[in-house]
């Protein structure tokens, strides 16, 4: 039981790095190292204790959108986190836009709580794809 909660610890931790990295501009930390194992840790304990309670809070919109919803459990347990941490910030963001041959994404601007709906659903892919490549 401790060893997946250290691997959650850990895979937090990763995904925060990963998603700062990934999108540049849209985390920002202070402290290095430290902040992010810390901020890994306030997820960690977020989603072992206030998520679940969230999740039964919602429970009637879960059954309406079929779980589609999800993302807002975690949507408030990343708020907790940078509200908790004041290390890590959340900031708007705008997006240059990409022109690749087939593909043009035009530039996007995010206000601050886009931000949030931006970085809740890159950590959630990230981490959900992590744990299922490192899955025993």
């Amino acid at each position: 039981m401790l060893r997946y909660f250290f691997r959650s610890i850990i895979l937090n931790a990763f995904c925060i790095y990963l998603s700062s990295v990934i999108i540049s501009g849209l985390f920002y930390y202070q402290g290095g190292v430290g902040t992010i194992i810390l901020a890994g840790l306030i997820i960690s304990l977020s989603n072992l204790f206030v998520k679940p309670i969230i999740n039964l809070l919602l429970l009637p919109i879960h059954l309406l959108t079929l779980g589609l919803s999800r993302w807002i459990s975690n949507l408030a347990s990343l708020y907790l986190v940078t509200w908790l941490l004041p290390q890590l910030q959340i900031h708007a963001y705008a997006f240059p836009g990409l022109k690749l041959t087939f593909i043009i994404i035009p530039p996007l601007h995010f206000s601050a709580f886009g931000a949030y709906i931006l970085a809740t659903l890159v950590l959630t892919f990230c981490f959900h794809f992590l744990y299922w490549l490192f899955q025993e």
